[in-house]
């Protein structure tokens, strides 16, 4: 972190080359929202302003009631979005299943590997949603 700055955007803050490919993934897909599921913070977006944290998401402690409550501070047609594509890892894709049941999952199923391959294949494609869309739906037929 720069001296003299406490707090960075969460996009700024979190840096892992992981997050990295499913921010870049995510910012592809046209015409959404992109919302961080924070082990600290809850829901956010990545130009909030945050403080570094060394924490990771406990699946047996998240706040779901928090998290329903922020995606409704961020407005009605986010918590009601009639579709919503989770980019990470299964603990953070289940914390926000419990905001989005019907969420889809085009990383669950597959090795660390396999999951930066296709973050980096529906970043990169012409669409970047329908490269997405074929991931949920090939790890929802496993």
């Amino acid at each position: 972190m720069p001296d003299g700055v406490d707090e960075l955007s969460a996009a700024q803050l979190y840096t892992g080359p992981y997050f990295a490919k499913c921010l870049a993934a995510a910012q592809a897909i046209p015409g959404g929202w992109v919302v961080i599921v924070s082990a600290e913070y809850g829901l956010i977006a990545p130009d909030t302003p945050i403080r570094p944290y060394e924490k990771r998401l406990d699946p047996r402690a998240v706040d779901h009631d928090k998290h329903r409550a922020q995606a409704a501070a961020m407005g009605r047609a986010l918590l009601h979005a009639p579709e919503v594509i989770a980019l990470a890892g299964q603990d953070y894709a289940d914390a926000a299943a419990a905001v989005w049941p019907h969420l889809l999952r085009p990383l669950a199923g597959a090795g660390i590997g396999t999951q930066l391959q296709r973050l980096t294949r529906i970043a990169a494609a012409r669409d970047p949603r329908a490269a997405a869309l074929a991931y949920a739906a090939q790890a929802a037929g496993r």
